[in-house]
């Protein structure tokens, strides 16, 4: 039998009050933090979204990268200049058109090559000259000795400005030229060709003696590649002649609508975009002119914020 003492002790445990029960205690509870907490988070949610937007707002965003188009390397989308192979990868401030047209193309590859007679005398040097912010065209030491290499880089221009290449129907083209230098006479004739090669631009300056000859000259179209054509392999016909800076103006615009309407015809044909380039010298067949003019080339695109560089309109 239980004892008096622990019988009592069971029935009075029996009899507790509802309200002191271990379950009820724990919900009363939750109520009364549920009824606490509700107002608080209504009042203070609309805070915590904002601060949670600025946290993601100050998070730093992940660098996009891309690849130098000449050597593959990565770099920043935002870079300038590829850190490998010192390459220009977009214009630091992009200026305004000139002219209006449906594609404009201002990046590529240019070279100032000279005869061996029109080297310069005080640095007896003919070699590459594919790194110069200016350059000359015309004659020194015989007709045609001063000549301008230029492939824009048609390609990448349709595709900036998001337009198609195949059936691209060409109706005009136009080519800009911007004189630096006029020389002693008022205008230049030229006349200018298609490649028939490529050419390697190079990194010389004209003046600067490199131990490794790295583009074309007179001779070579690339390093080791002899040109079948000394002076440029192109094609007699179409050519385009022009005068450069007549009249002593600062900037020349070529129509050249037919050379460039030829390299969209063949791409129509192939398939294949095959553009060695342009080949621009003094037109012999015009007589009685002589001397050179100093023109910019795609180097000097980072002169000032007005465009003298070669620009290529396309309607």
């Amino acid at each position: 039998m239980l004892k008096p003492d622990n019988h009592q002790r069971r029935q009075n445990l029996s009899k507790r009050p509802e309200n002191l029960a271990p379950l009820s205690g724990s919900k009363s509870m939750n109520a009364k933090v549920e009824s606490i907490m509700h107002p608080i988070l209504r009042r203070f949610l609309p805070i915590l979204l904002l601060c949670g937007l600025f946290i993601i707002n100050m998070a730093p965003d992940a660098e996009a990268l891309t690849r130098c188009g000449d050597c593959q390397y990565p770099v920043a989308s935002d870079a300038l200049t590829c850190p490998k192979c010192l390459r220009k990868l977009k214009w630091p401030i992009i200026p305004e058109r000139s002219r209006s047209a449906r594609v404009v193309v201002r990046t590529g590859s240019d070279a100032f090559i000279r005869h061996p007679h029109a080297r310069v005398r005080q640095y007896r040097d003919d070699r590459n000259s594919g790194d110069d912010q200016i350059g000359h065209i015309g004659s020194w030491g015989g007709p045609t000795t001063l000549r301008y290499l230029l492939r824009f880089d048609i390609p990448r221009a349709f595709a900036m400005a998001q337009v198609d290449m195949k059936g691209f129907n060409v109706r005009r083209a136009l080519l800009k030229l911007c004189v630096a230098d006029h020389g002693q006479y008022a205008g230049l004739p030229i006349r200018i060709y298609l490649l028939t090669r490529p050419f390697a631009e190079g990194t010389g300056i004209a003046g600067v003696r490199e131990q490794d000859h790295d583009g074309c000259d007179w001779y070579h179209s690339a390093p080791l590649m002899v040109w079948h054509r000394e002076g440029g392999d192109y094609a007699e016909k179409p050519s385009i002649p022009a005068i450069l800076g007549e009249d002593g103006e600062n900037e020349t615009i070529i129509d050249i609508t037919e050379l460039i309407r030829a390299r969209f015809d063949e791409y129509e044909k192939t398939g294949i975009w095959n553009d060695p380039g342009l080949l621009i010298m003094r037109d012999v067949s015009r007589y009685g002119y002589r001397g050179y003019v100093t023109i910019y080339s795609l180097e000097a695109s980072f002169i000032g914020q007005s465009v003298r560089s070669p620009e290529l309109f396309i309607h």
